[in-house]
């Protein structure tokens, strides 16, 4: 549901962004968003949310506390790293040497971190039916501010519409979790089963973060990459592209940390969870990826400028390349659940790595399309080797090889023994 509203609201911001801006300003202010984004994502840790925060009732918002002021802290420093680097990323951040323009980067980035550590906070609580309704809310109002500051901020605009939303928005979701969700959760939950220690979490924590770090990367840096190498006009007919193809990515995302949520949960049905999660992602994602091929330069061409010309074909292929993403996703889902980070760093590394090192001979402004057939390639390589594990995962005769925290339980994931019980 969520992956299915963003995309529409998404499909609507952008089709009213390409009427509302010229595409040299559109390209400037997206290379800078997906700075934000890259800065506030990869130092976020929704992957120790997501896998711990089902099994702990006590100490829960010790741990999200914990994972907010780690995050914030880690995100502003990288921040304060990509501005201190500014004349390696090209004519499209330029206007960030303003040190007003860049104290707001700076708080963007932290304000994103937060705002996305959130979300993994609802998925951890199971209680995910909130994301869509936060996620609506932020795109309609999304939606109202790219109109209404289109006359008075011209340049910035499209930043400002995106990033104002999340500030105000940080503390009434604040205080639907920390004073509604987590005493349920605590009440709920208290005494269930074995509880994760520090020593489980210290131990999970280095593969996850690699992890997580590459996956970010592979969505957030390559077109901060990109954009460093174009025009700003060519620039904003890629990254119209690649924004929408990423609401795609959404969706496959999705299923696999709700996976991992309910696989945590209760380990005994993990595998019923991941053929749930499969079924759901073939009744899903096929559909939704025809519709984009098909449509994408019918949709584009809604846009003006050459928006269709030089944008669809990097579209059609970056929907084509979800569906073998999708495959790495679930296993990937499933290795979080035993605890296998390494081979999850390992995937995340290989497929971010490879694309990285195909993207700087492929890019040509007059072909965008080449860049998705390099995601493609990668995606589809990766997803064949991880696919024996993933039948095994479904079939349930995965072995139990956890790298952290002891042998997988029945009750929780952890033994009580050899740490501090954080429940």
């Amino acid at each position: 549901m969520n992956g299915g509203l963003t995309g529409l609201l998404g499909l609507g911001y952008w089709a009213l962004g390409a009427k509302l801006y010229a595409p040299d300003d559109m390209g400037r202010n997206w290379a800078v968003i997906q700075a934000i984004m890259f800065v506030g994502s990869v130092t976020m840790l929704n992957f120790l949310l997501i896998r711990f925060v089902p099994q702990t009732a006590r100490h829960t918002r010790a741990l999200v506390l914990v994972c907010y002021g780690t995050g914030a802290a880690a995100s502003a420093l990288l921040a304060l790293g990509f501005l201190a680097t500014l004349s390696w990323w090209g004519p499209s951040f330029r206007h960030l040497h303003d040190w007003r323009s860049a104290l707001w980067f700076l708080v963007m980035a932290v304000a994103w971190n937060l705002w996305n550590q959130q979300e993994g906070v609802f998925t951890g609580l199971r209680h995910a039916g909130w994301v869509p309704i936060v996620n609506m809310a932020f795109g309609l109002a999304k939606l109202v501010l790219l109109v209404a500051v289109a006359g008075a901020f011209p340049s910035d605009g499209v930043t400002l519409s995106w990033f104002v939303p999340v500030l105000v928005a940080l503390a009434p979701v604040s205080y639907l979790i920390f004073g509604r969700l987590i005493p349920r959760h605590r009440a709920e939950n208290f005494g269930r089963g074995p509880r994760p220690t520090h020593q489980d979490i210290w131990r999970y924590l280095g593969g996850a973060y690699l992890g997580g770090a590459f996956q970010y990367a592979s969505i957030s840096l390559i077109p901060v990459i990109v954009a460093a190498h174009l025009a700003e006009d060519a620039n904003a007919y890629f990254q119209m592209a690649w924004a929408l193809g990423m609401m795609l990515d959404l969706l496959a995302l999705t299923l696999s940390m709700s996976l991992t949520v309910e696989g945590s949960f209760d380990t005994e049905r993990l595998t019923s969870s991941a053929r749930a999660a499969l079924r759901r992602t073939l009744m899903l994602l096929p559909p939704v990826v025809l519709v984009v091929v098909v449509g994408a330069p019918f949709g584009l061409a809604f846009f003006g400028h050459d928006y269709a010309a030089r944008g669809a074909p990097l579209l059609q292929v970056l929907a084509l390349a979800v569906l073998p993403k999708a495959l790495i996703e679930l296993y990937i889902g499933v290795l979080r659940v035993e605890n296998r980070t390494r081979l999850i760093a390992f995937l995340q590394a290989v497929r971010f790595l490879a694309v990285l090192g195909l993207l700087f001979p492929l890019i040509d402004p007059g072909h965008l399309g080449v860049i998705g057939m390099a995601i493609l390639a990668v995606n589809t390589v990766v997803a064949f080797l991880v696919l024996p594990g993933l039948v095994r995962a479904i079939r349930g005769t995965a072995p139990s090889r956890p790298e952290a925290g002891g042998p997988v339980g029945p009750a929780g994931d952890f033994p009580a023994a050899g740490g501090r019980d954080i429940s």
